[in-house]
């Protein structure tokens, strides 16, 4: 459904009206409305519902549409309005609405009053005649079908799926609750990492849900990604969502009395990072070339032993910061012997291997000379991962002089 073009309006029309300021550029999920519409979408995602319905209300005085009276009617529903809700339904029909887009409505109405069946039956309504929707509404449709399969105890991650497919025009509080209920059906399939990743996409697109803390907490909990716990778990704790019951706020004390005690934990994410220290320099020279003469020109013997030379000192600096936390007396001597140690292993494994490299000249290339270097590149890519294996051997060798558990899911791994 395309929005309606803005007719010019005066200052005097608007200045008794709620205003903010959108951001430019514009957001993907804002474009194609009138600036009246912009703004009260804007306010409602950001919880101003009643704000946001007095310029709905506006924009459909000034120029009656159907996207006005939809802003509207979402907003009612929001405010638990439902009467002034369902008498917006009338004015769409009257407005020349589309049959998928009055079942869709109808469904969005049935899917807040918590009517399963009635529900279940305008989403199947509105799936016979889909065709007649645009991409926006859509979107909400297959999130509509996910949440009815959902309460009908049938989930499934497909209909979330194809919903994040048009993710780029859904309000940053449809994007987090889609991203949610998917990942809450993945964590009651115990596909934990998969559970956590939509966590995380929900808490960037929309912060304010404490659902998603909560499906972060459990899911990081049983992945081994513990670095957000403490917080997540306070965070659910002192929640006064409705969603959020005493099972679930047990649950998080219980994750809470399973926390290590100590102020560093090895986890997934102290890896992830580690290993970033490490190759995040190398990854980013790789992304650089765009043909085989700029590839062969960046990655030198010179430039590659430059490249280790940072990685350790990056490595080292991570370690150091990250155990410095136990404040223990002999951790700068260790990490002293930790810098020797790697020095002298990439003296030995790395420095050889990176000097038998050799520079093709690529406006002679023959089939043989490119196959040498990519041997060679090989060979020296084989040396680094091999630096960052010995990284990893220092890593446990601090673990264990200090005694700390690693954790991977919720056990406690030597």
């Amino acid at each position: 459904m395309r929005a309606t073009k803005e007719n010019p309006m005066n200052q005097k029309e608007t200045s008794h009206l709620p205003h903010c300021t959108i951001p430019q550029p514009t957001p993907s999920w804002l474009q194609g409305f009138t600036p009246l519409l912009q703004q009260a979408r804007w306010l409602s995602n950001n919880d101003k519902n009643k704000e946001a319905l007095t310029l709905a209300l506006a924009e459909y005085k000034r120029q009656p549409s159907l996207e006005a009276l939809e802003q509207a009617f979402d907003i009612h529903l929001e405010l638990e309005q439902f009467e002034q809700a369902k008498a917006l339904l009338k004015e769409m029909k009257k407005l020349g609405a589309t049959a998928a887009f009055l079942d869709l409505q109808k469904a969005t109405y049935y899917f807040i009053t918590q009517k399963p069946s009635l529900l279940k039956r305008y989403v199947k309504q509105a799936f016979e005649h889909k065709n007649q929707l645009d991409s926006r509404h859509r979107a909400f449709l297959y999130f509509l079908q996910g949440s009815a399969a959902l309460v009908q105890n049938k989930p499934e991650t497909f209909p979330f799926t194809q919903a994040l497919r048009y993710s780029y025009l859904l309000m940053p509080s449809e994007l987090g609750l889609c991203y949610l209920m998917r990942g809450l059906i993945r964590l009651e399939q115990e596909s934990y990492e998969a559970a956590y990743r939509d966590a995380q996409s929900s808490l960037r697109a929309y912060p304010k849900n404490d659902d998603a803390y909560y499906l972060r907490a459990m899911a990081g909990y049983f992945s081994g990604h513990l670095s957000h716990l403490l917080e997540d778990t306070n965070r659910v704790l002192q929640s006064k969502e409705d969603t959020i019951g005493a099972d679930s706020k047990e649950a998080m004390r219980e994750i809470q009395n399973a926390l290590p005690p100590e102020p560093l934990v090895i986890d997934k994410d102290f890896i992830a990072e580690l290993y970033k220290q490490f190759y995040g320099e190398l990854d980013e020279v790789l992304d650089t070339p765009k043909s085989l003469s700029d590839c062969v020109g960046t990655l030198t013997k010179e430039r590659l032993a430059t490249i280790l030379e940072n990685a350790l000192q990056k490595s080292v600096a991570y370690l150091e910061q990250a155990f410095g936390l136990l404040k223990q007396p002999d951790l700068p001597q260790k990490i002293s012997q930790i810098k020797e140690r790697l020095q002298a292993r990439a003296a030995k494994d790395f420095t050889p291997v990176c000097l038998r490299l050799t520079k093709p000249d690529c406006t002679a290339l023959t089939e043989e000379t490119l196959k040498l270097w990519q041997e060679d590149i090989g060979a020296v890519f084989d040396a680094l991962q091999t630096i960052y294996d010995a990284v990893i051997e220092e890593t446990d060798r601090l673990v264990d002089a200090y005694h700390l558990p690693v954790y991977v899911g919720n056990k406690k791994q030597k």
